[in-house]
């Protein structure tokens, strides 16, 4: 006979009981020792003594709640896939923490999509395992054993030493960076010593990024026009891809990262990433003898450096990174297995006060490889924020972009939110594409997107 393994919400309580046991006896202990202290400094010393609270005295925690709502309504004025895209998204958790060192957590991400209108509707609900850990805190010593979400980096939105997260792509890329990452069952070590961390995290189980549903305009694939993001179209592939049956292909481990970095001990921190994971971003293999395009994720090893800089106006941030085994597509339509070079370089001020923040980016990516490629295999860009607030802080207005320099490549995201009715924020927003084969904004340039929203929590 097999014996069925304890529920994970019954052996998370167990282990919170059998962890907070210590305390409780050293609280006894601390009282003991104060009515003892009482008793011999006298009758009037003995009532102050007494309702005296300890020095390191802690009371457990137990809160729920949801990180984050979002609901949106998208109009469609030019595709032909869709006329309009709803999204609905509710994070909810639970968090106990029964003692100083420990910390457990219980999470959810619960995700509702509806598309119509157009050649391409679809209804979808989907549920992710949100951060659900039990974690352990001891000095400068923390250990996450779990699901959780692990996002490195410095610069905004396109951080190259991100190697330990799991990319949501359902909404592309219209949500802020944190809001496209999931949690990812990952064993986690963080150090500290004096200016210097050190953050290790293995991945034992891999799962790729969450994609939209293949009829979504939102899809790297478009079965509509034929088109994979990022591969050169043709009138063959097209044809292959309007009638290929789509796989994915993310069993096994993910691998493991390490990353050291120092803090407050010159005028620039410093950080040092080495990986060797797999990509969570897919690469589409394609199988024309089987009909097949299937996402895969390879391993792929990677090497970074990092650099933060604040002077009285401005913070400088950069990362390079080198990356071996990045999936490229040969000019025949084979997978080959390449170099990969990335470096960006960003500045961030706030010319007038703090009412207004300019973030800009500079980004070049090149594929290190002789052989022609579908791909490519250069590319640079000019990206970042501009954003500031108005009105006593109720009113704030941005917008994100992106603009090729090599290529032609357009994003644009002005949006305007009203935040004077807090914790709510109601936002009105655009995306608007444009650009040339092979580059996002070209295969996006039918979808620009006028949104109403609420984002909110509990």
């Amino acid at each position: 006979m097999t014996l069925s393994p304890l529920p994970l919400p019954l052996a998370l309580l167990a282990l919170a009981s059998l962890a907070a046991l210590p305390v409780a006896r050293a609280q006894a202990a601390n009282d003991a020792a104060a009515a003892r202290l009482a008793q011999a400094a006298g009758s009037d010393a003995a009532p102050e003594l007494a309702r005296r609270p300890g020095a390191r005295a802690f009371r457990p925690v137990f809160k729920w709640g949801v990180d984050g709502v979002l609901a949106e309504f998208g109009a469609f004025p030019d595709a032909p896939e869709a006329d309009y895209q709803a999204a609905l998204r509710a994070t909810p958790y639970l968090l106990w923490q029964p003692a100083r060192e420990w910390e457990f957590r219980a999470g959810a991400r619960i995700e509702g999509s509806d598309q119509g209108g157009g050649a391409a509707s679809f209804n979808r609900w989907r549920a992710e395992l949100g951060d659900t850990y039990a974690r352990y805190r001891s000095g400068d010593t923390r250990l996450t054993i779990g699901a959780q979400t692990i996002v490195w980096g410095r610069v905004d939105e396109i951080p190259l030493i991100d190697r330990a997260s799991r990319a949501d792509l359902t909404r592309f890329a219209l949500d802020d960076l944190a809001e496209r990452r999931l949690a990812l069952p990952a064993l986690r070590w963080e150090q500290s010593a004096g200016d210097f961390k050190l953050d290790a995290v293995l991945l034992p189980a891999f799962r790729g990024a969450a994609l939209p549903d293949l009829r979504s305009v939102w899809s790297p694939i478009n079965r509509h026009t034929g088109e994979v993001l990022g591969i050169a179209p043709s009138p063959g592939l097209a044809a292959f891809v309007q009638a290929a049956q789509l796989r994915r292909g993310d069993d096994g481990s993910g691998g493991a990262a390490v990353r050291l970095t120092r803090s407050g001990g010159g005028a620039v921190d410093l950080g040092l990433t080495l990986a060797r994971t797999r990509q969570s971003l897919p690469y589409f293999q394609a199988d024309p003898a089987a009909m097949t395009l299937t996402a895969v994720h390879p391993h792929v090893r990677f090497a970074g450096l990092d650099a933060e800089l604040a002077t009285g106006t401005v913070t400088w941030r950069t990362e390079l990174g080198w990356s071996d085994g990045v999936p490229v597509t040969r000019a025949s339509g084979q997978m080959l297995s390449s170099k990969v070079l990335e470096w960006v370089g960003a500045m961030e001020f706030f010319p007038g006060g703090e009412d207004t923040r300019v973030n800009l980016q500079l980004a070049a990516r090149t594929v290190r490889t002789s052989q022609p490629i579908k791909e490519l295999k250069e590319y640079l860009a000019l990206n970042g924020e501009v954003e500031s607030s108005f009105g006593q802080g109720r009113w704030k207005a941005g917008v994100r972009f992106n603009l090729g320099l090599n290529v032609r490549d357009v994003y644009l995201a002005p949006k305007i939110s009203y935040l004077g009715w807090e914790p709510h924020e109601i936002y009105l927003a655009a995306h608007l594409f444009d650009g040339e084969q092979r580059t996002i904004g070209g295969f996006h340039k039918r979808h620009d997107m006028i949104a109403v929203g609420l984002k909110t929590r509990f």
